[in-house]
């Protein structure tokens, strides 16, 4: 299917009903399920760039712990190890109480 009737079959799924989040959200998915390497790729620049933790960064990239520890190193990437300054540490504090 090419491009413009990818565009034509989301906008008549809309219009009948079916939430277009949802189905790219969906798309997204399948399409991440199926490519191991743009998960971990994915997972790595979203790491490096400190927008998700360690933590995350497994859950993305469907790896262990260990396994993504190997992954950022053979990349080059530092592990984080808590917060950098105590600055960091005030903002990491007040994000956790806010969401109480």
């Amino acid at each position: 299917m090419q491009r413009m009737d990818m565009r034509r079959v989301l906008d008549a799924s809309t219009k009948i009903g079916y939430d277009r989040d949802e189905i790219v959200y969906g798309a997204v998915k399948m399409f991440l399920d199926v490519n191991r390497e743009m998960r971990e790729s994915i997972a790595i620049e979203l790491y490096e760039e400190g927008e998700i933790s360690m933590g995350k960064a497994c859950e993305i990239a469907d790896l262990s712990y260990e396994d993504m520890k190997n992954l950022l190193r053979k990349g080059g990437i530092l592990l984080r190890r808590g917060p950098v300054s105590a600055e960091e540490l005030r903002v990491k504090a007040k994000e956790l109480i806010d969401m109480l």
